[in-house]
């Protein structure tokens, strides 16, 4: 990275070479030019590396209320104001006022742990009264009321019932900018591995992955992980593969550069699905013993939903996240691009200064 601020440098050569030939160059312009080239380097260098530490994560969280907003009508008033000139050319200003109405239409969102207020449909709210149990009438204040319902009716969670919810948060991530460092494999292109979880739908996520998505149902994986994300900072995954080569694993890792930050990724294989003949887990984390532990379970019990009770037992008692800090010794290098686009800018903005110092009058 040094390299960025070594082509800062050169516009001290260049403006000392134009001060020596013109010199009508005052010195602050000089100064100032100079100062402009370190700090479009500066840009760079935080723009360049920030692109390639950001990244992001899946947390889990749960609905913690529906809400039913019924139709209601606004009414208020606007003012006006019109000018117009008389007959004789004098210039009048009108004012009135009118008294309007807006109407609020009926519509029905839930809230969840993430403080989202997230748009729902009438039948999934009757799923979430009845999942929860109750129903509330509360009365907000409705500003300007004029018709309609002044209530809202609120069903909280009495139950306990879990409807798993997903969200994206970024995060430094040095390992990814510097996998190197870890010595990762290349993947082969013929390697038949699986692309990362996209989780689009903030309902269902996709961390069962591959033959796991046959044994085990995705809405109460999802709840183990909606218990267990926000008490230990934990994303569980499970990637089952229809193959007896262990080493399927090892490039899943290798494509996933480790997992995210909270990842916890249980990695299993062999033809039957239900009875892996391999297991291997990888993911961040202070505790390796966790990861063993995981594997003896995959290995011992049949891979179906009475096995998490187990894997959240597990986690729950060894699961440590890794501490990230550890990782901020890693240098990041800009990318080669970024040293050319530097250059290009610098040369730009260096020549558009000095057009700019040859035509002010300060120097004359």
């Amino acid at each position: 990275m040094w390299l960025l601020y070594l082509i800062a440098c050169l516009p001290i050569i260049f403006w000392a070479v134009m001060y020596y030939r013109d010199r009508q160059l005052v010195w602050w312009e000089w100064a100032g030019a100079v100062a402009a080239g370190f700090l479009v380097a500066a840009i760079f260098h935080y723009l360049a590396v920030f692109s390639m530490v950001v990244d992001t994560e899946t947390w889990s969280g749960e609905v913690v209320s529906g809400t039913h907003y019924p139709r209601w009508v606004e009414e208020y008033t606007e003012q006006h104001s019109r000018t117009y000139t008389d007959s004789k050319g004098h210039s009048h200003t009108k004012h009135w006022t009118t008294t309007e109405h807006r109407t609020h239409p009926e519509h029905w969102a839930c809230n969840d742990t993430f403080n989202r207020e997230i748009e729902i449909t009438s039948d999934f709210f009757e799923e979430v009264r009845q999942r929860f149990n109750n129903l509330t009438t509360e009365t907000p204040f409705k500003s300007g009321f004029d018709s309609g319902d002044r209530h809202t009716y609120v069903s909280y969670n009495k139950t306990g019932f879990i409807y798993p919810v997903t969200d994206w948060r970024t995060f430094e991530n040095r390992v990814k900018a510097a996998p190197s460092v870890f010595s990762y494999v290349k993947v082969p292109k013929d390697i038949p591995i699986f692309s990362y979880p996209a989780n689009s739908n903030l309902w269902q996520s996709d961390r069962l992955v591959g033959v796991a998505k046959q044994s085990m149902h995705i809405l109460l994986w999802d709840q183990m992980n909606s218990r267990l994300g926000p008490a230990h900072k934990v994303n569980v995954i499970a990637v089952g593969f229809a193959s007896p080569d262990t080493t399927l694993s090892q490039y899943q890792e290798a494509a996933w550069i480790g997992g995210k930050k909270n990842d916890l990724v249980i990695t299993y294989g062999g033809p039957d699905p239900r009875h892996p003949i391999w297991a291997r887990t990888f993911g961040w984390t202070e505790r390796e013993i966790v990861k063993r532990n995981l594997d003896t379970i995959f290995l011992e019990h049949a891979v179906d939903d009475n096995i998490l009770p187990l894997v959240e037992r597990e986690i729950r008692a060894n699961y440590q996240i890794k501490d990230w800090h550890k990782f901020d010794y890693l240098t990041v290098e800009p990318p080669g691009w970024s040293y050319l686009v530097l250059l290009i800018v610098m040369a730009g903005a260096q020549g558009g200064l000095w057009w700019w110092a040859n035509r002010n009058e300060w120097g004359r």
